[in-house]
């Protein structure tokens, strides 16, 4: 009886606030939730999302506040400035520094430009391959998703291949390594500017200072602009030209002043290597402006008629490149143009390249590839949002930094030299502030 009596009471307490110390569940440890698949795949991503827009909430507060300590009539001189624009053009700048003044070091024990300019194509066809199969691994439906995945979602038009599914033999073996005659002819011109560009700039860098060299580059802008107002009959007010001599005159300055520094270290060079070594500076810079406006066209990025008829991957094929492709098969034009010289010129005579590459050289050599690879994905994206002059300005600003890390490196600074960045400086400033002809928003239309 009293065996029954406690079993009952037990039973009626087991839906009260008393527990049953009879009852197994209580002494188990409960079991930790898992957390769904998609939470823990999106965490990372969204973390990183929150992160930068934080960062830009607090670059735009800081600018607010900066701005609320100015006169109006100081806000109004101000330029504007694009956050995204300029952190690209900074990004540009540190690898082209790094990439130049590495380039003036490897020719200083390794004076073979045209092995130089072989190597350099081979290592960014491979990085190109390297980055596209990357690329492709994951689109595959199951790693597209996760933090990886949704970063290569998110780069802009026209630098990844639109047809690029995760099927290695589809995308990479059977349509990236087939060029079709598009390809081919849109290529093949730029191919041979990188290669004579590539040969004379390496050239002129073993004969005369990198200063020099830099000196003739940045004839670039009044070229560009001569040929768009007395071929393409464009017009372009005083301020145009007034400022880009300004600009262009502050650069010689600064370059002229570093080469004075150089001049009694170099009294044993000859007239007709200094001569030899301008002529190569100065065809570098001409198939520099030539490439730069024969690509224009092609690499500004317009946007996609998603009503078209075409595919995704016909329309991105046929009417417009990418410039991972682009760059592909640009290293590998070049490749093919500088074997015939490399062949000849490295094995024939009697100290070829092959002697002196070392362990150390060839260390530095793939660290320039590298560093040029990126410099060129660089390039034709500052290339698509900006037009031909403005972008020819962003690359005398990027010699102004090359020039610069250069000093600080290896010299010092005299007044000339800072002189002449000032003057460089106020006129890239009166530039982009006077001597606009198009509205603001072409100045900077991102992709």
């Amino acid at each position: 009886m009293s065996v029954s009596t406690t079993y009952n009471t037990t039973t009626k307490r087991r839906n009260s606030v008393h527990k049953n110390l009879y009852d197994q569940s209580l002494f188990q440890i409960p079991a930790t939730q898992k957390r769904p698949d998609y939470e823990i795949r999106h965490y990372g991503l969204d973390s990183r999302n929150s992160a930068l827009q934080k960062i830009q909430e607090n670059c735009i507060a800081a600018k607010e506040v900066l701005l609320g300590y100015m006169s109006k009539d100081i806000q109004d001189h101000l330029p504007d400035v694009d956050f995204k624009m300029s952190l690209l053009c900074l990004m540009w700048y540190v690898v082209s520094s790094i990439s130049s003044n590495m380039s003036k070091s490897i020719l200083r024990k390794f004076m073979h430009p045209v092995a130089l300019t072989e190597l350099q194509f081979l290592i960014s066809a491979i990085l190109c391959l390297f980055f596209a199969s990357i690329v492709n691994f994951y689109q595959k439906p199951m790693l597209k998703k996760n933090s990886i995945g949704q970063m290569f979602s998110n780069f802009p038009d026209g630098i990844l291949p639109t047809y690029l599914n995760g099927d290695f033999q589809t995308s990479i073996i059977d349509t990236f390594l087939k060029p079709t005659q598009f390809i081919l002819a849109t290529v093949f011109p730029l191919g041979l500017f990188q290669f004579i560009g590539h040969i004379t700039s390496h050239k002129a860098a073993t004969l005369i200072p990198i200063s020099l060299v830099h000196s003739v580059k940045a004839l670039s802008p009044i070229v560009t602009v001569g040929y768009y107002a007395l071929i393409q009959k464009k017009k372009y007010n005083i301020y145009t030209y007034s400022t880009l001599s300004f600009l262009i005159f502050g650069v010689m300055i600064t370059c002229w002043s570093t080469h004075r520094n150089s001049r009694k270290s170099n009294n044993e060079r000859n007239g007709l290597s200094m001569l030899f070594g301008l002529l190569s500076a100065f065809i570098s810079m001409l198939i520099f402006v030539t490439q730069n406006i024969f690509a224009k066209e092609m690499f500004a990025v317009k946007h996609i008629d998603h009503n078209s008829i075409l595919t995704p991957t016909t329309a991105s094929r046929e009417k417009r490149l990418d410039k991972i492709t682009i760059l592909f098969y640009c290293s590998c034009v070049g490749f093919l143009f500088t074997l015939f010289p490399f062949l000849t010129g490295e094995l024939i005579k009697d100290k070829s390249g092959f002697q002196d590459l070392s362990l150390h050289i060839l260390g530095l050599v793939v660290i320039h590839g590298i560093m040029h690879f990126f410099q060129a994905m660089i390039a034709f994206q500052l290339l698509g949002m900006l037009t031909s002059v403005n972008y020819s300005i962003a690359n005398i600003m990027k010699r102004i930094v090359v020039i610069s890390v250069a000093l600080c490196w290896e010299s010092h600074v005299n007044a000339g030299q800072i002189i002449g960045l000032l003057f460089t400086l106020v006129g890239l400033y009166g530039y982009d502030k006077f001597a606009m002809t198009k509205p603001k928003k072409n100045k900077t239309m991102m992709v």
